[in-house]
């Protein structure tokens, strides 16, 4: 049996729920799981402006954590993760859908994300 999308709800902007986001979705992903990344608020602007890695602790570069934005755009390559965002969370921070496309993978709405981890599993960080 294929188990169901997992659903990621990223909305708190501190490295370390964007850390923790990133290897269960990577993680989830390398086990062939299907993996949506749904951004909003700080997260969602951080993406946007290219500084998904802002924020993060030394100890992080002594543990030797990769990049959290280089470690997100492999899994989408190679493992099929997305990397999205809805309509009213993007203009709420501060964009228009059409302007950052290109930076997402989808524009979703959020009945579809809700569906998607009614039938698998959601995760809110």
């Amino acid at each position: 049996m294929t188990p169901g999308p997992l659903v990621i709800f990223l909305q708190r902007g501190g490295w370390e729920e964007r850390y923790q986001a990133v290897t269960l979705g990577v993680t989830a992903a390398a086990f062939g799981e299907p993996v949506t990344l749904a951004l909003f608020f700080e997260p969602l602007r951080l993406w946007v402006a290219g500084r998904f890695d802002e924020g993060a602790p030394e100890s992080a570069a002594a543990a030797r954590v990769a990049s959290l934005r280089e470690t997100l755009d492999e899994a989408r390559r190679e493992l099929g993760l997305r990397v999205v965002a809805c309509d009213t969370a993007i203009r709420l921070a501060g964009f228009e859908p059409e302007a950052i496309q290109g930076a997402l993978d989808a524009v979703e709405t959020l009945p579809a994300l809700w569906r998607a981890a009614r039938d698998g599993r959601g995760l809110t960080l």
